[in-house]
């Protein structure tokens, strides 16, 4: 294999054609550059340099092989050069944790800009909460409040929960002011939900029809953008946060069936444990986050 500094050492010699400008660029002995541009030539079996008195002339070989490493080993030295840099600066480092969808939405065009060392886990939010707990992420960023840990919520945004339904559904006249008859034409639908749990179901019935719903859920996705992306292939319902919806809206990919009815706000939260070694890299995330909504 053949050294990269004897490259690096005959590019410069056949750029200045002399020795002892290129021990000079290379900060190196005189010695030490015969030395490397010897050991190439016994290397590949060929002569690089036709020696004069007063410099070098590269022969025909040497300068196809010029051609040949140049531009390689200039991008290389670039690479050095902004991996040096980089190492001096003192960036923090945090893990986070959030849905995919959140960071598609809301992380993707933002944090790239921060000047941190960001490592990134996508999961549920239950298995984001579990994650926390093992130290596996050190914050968790657009989450629900959970009862089942011991860990600090702090306020991001409001989300708003909406239900919507494919496009090619015909909605039944004069349903929306008749609640038995809604109600009858939202249990004979395919629904989609987020979890088993049907949470946000649970949510906007409750808050339209003071009841518990009489549903059976058909497809559980635990990705909301893909619920939308499924209600445009195939006839259903569900309820999407507006945010992850509001581009099908917009596309009349989807619709909102009944305007009349009752949205849910719902609150979204930074999470991380009571007591950890990274606050400073927390409440920079934070700070970045806050200033990238601006």
């Amino acid at each position: 294999m053949i050294d990269l500094e004897w490259l690096r050492t005959f590019i410069s010699i056949y750029e200045n054609a002399n020795l002892t400008e290129a021990a000079k660029q290379l900060n190196m002995t005189q010695p030490g550059v015969s030395k490397h541009l010897q050991a190439l030539e016994n290397h590949i079996g060929k002569t690089l340099f036709d020696r004069t008195t007063r410099s070098l002339k590269a022969t025909e070989y040497g300068k196809f092989l010029y051609s040949q490493v140049n531009v390689p080993m200039h991008q290389l030295l670039k690479v050095e050069l902004y991996s040096g840099k980089r190492s001096k600066k003192n960036r923090t480092a945090i893990s986070i944790g959030c849905t995919s969808d959140f960071f598609n939405t809301f992380l993707v065009d933002k944090i790239y800009d921060f000047d941190m060392y960001i490592v990134t886990q996508f999961a549920t939010e239950e298995e984001l909460a579990e994650a926390l707990e093992q130290e596996k992420v050190q914050l968790l960023v657009g989450v629900k409040k959970n009862e089942r840990y011991d860990h600090i919520f702090q306020p991001m945004m409001q989300e708003e929960l909406v239900l919507v339904c494919s496009s090619s559904i015909d909605i039944p006249e004069g349903s929306e002011k008749d609640h038995k008859k809604l109600i009858s034409w939202l249990q004979q639908q395919v629904w989609f939900a987020y979890d088993n749990l049907q949470t946000d179901l649970l949510k906007i019935w409750e808050a339209n029809f003071n009841d518990h719903p009489k549903v059976v859920t058909r497809y559980i996705l635990p990705s909301y953008i893909q619920i939308v992306k499924a209600l445009t292939k195939t006839e259903g319902v569900s309820i999407v946060p507006r945010q992850f919806c509001k581009n099908g809206l917009e596309d009349h990919d989807i619709k909102i069936p009944f305007e009349s009815l009752e949205t849910v706000q719902r609150s979204l939260f930074y999470a991380y444990k009571l007591k950890n070694t990274h606050s400073q890299s927390i409440e920079e995330f934070i700070k970045k986050m806050e200033t990238a909504g601006k």
